[in-house]
C-alpha cells in the first residue's frame, strides 16, 4: 500500500480571513478593464491579486467565448495550509502597500491595537 505525503488543506478560518481583505480592495480601488476605471467585486480582485501573488508568471490566457480574454488555473482553494498563510501575509502587505484600509481581524477588541498592526479602519 502506497500512503501520499500531502500538505493539509488550507481551513474555513483561512479562507474567511481572506474575504473582508478582498472586499475593502472592491470598495476602496477602482482598475483599469477596457480603458475605463471600474469598481471591480471582491471575486475580480481575487483573480488580480492570486495573479500578482504567484508573480503572474506564465498566465494561461485564453479568448473568450463570444470575444474577451480569460486567465485559467488561478485558484487559492488549491493551496496547502502553508500556501495559502503566504498568501494571506502577502494580501496584508499587497494592502498597505496599495494604501487599502482593511478592517480589524474579529477577536481584536481594543483599537489601539488594532491601530499598532495597521489593519484598523
Amino acid at each position: 500500500m502506497i500512503c501520499p505525503v500531502c500538505e493539509e488543506r488550507r481551513n474555513a478560518g483561512q479562507n474567511a480571513a481572506q474575504w473582508p481583505i478582498l472586499q475593502a480592495w472592491a470598495k476602496q480601488k477602482q482598475w483599469p478593464i477596457n480603458g475605463t476605471l471600474c469598481w471591480l467585486t471582491d471575486e475580480e480582485w481575487k483573480d488580480i491579486l492570486t495573479a500578482a501573488f504567484e508573480g503572474e508568471t506564465a498566465p494561461r490566457i485564453s479568448p473568450g467565448l463570444e470575444g474577451g480574454m480569460v486567465m485559467l488555473g488561478r485558484r487559492t482553494s488549491r493551496f496547502g495550509k502553508k500556501r495559502f498563510s503566504e498568501w494571506l501575509d502577502w494580501l496584508n502587505a499587497a494592502s498597505h502597500h496599495a494604501g487599502i484600509k482593511i478592517p480589524a481581524p474579529k477577536g481584536i477588541i481594543n483599537e489601539s491595537i488594532a491601530r499598532e498592526i495597521n489593519c484598523f479602519s
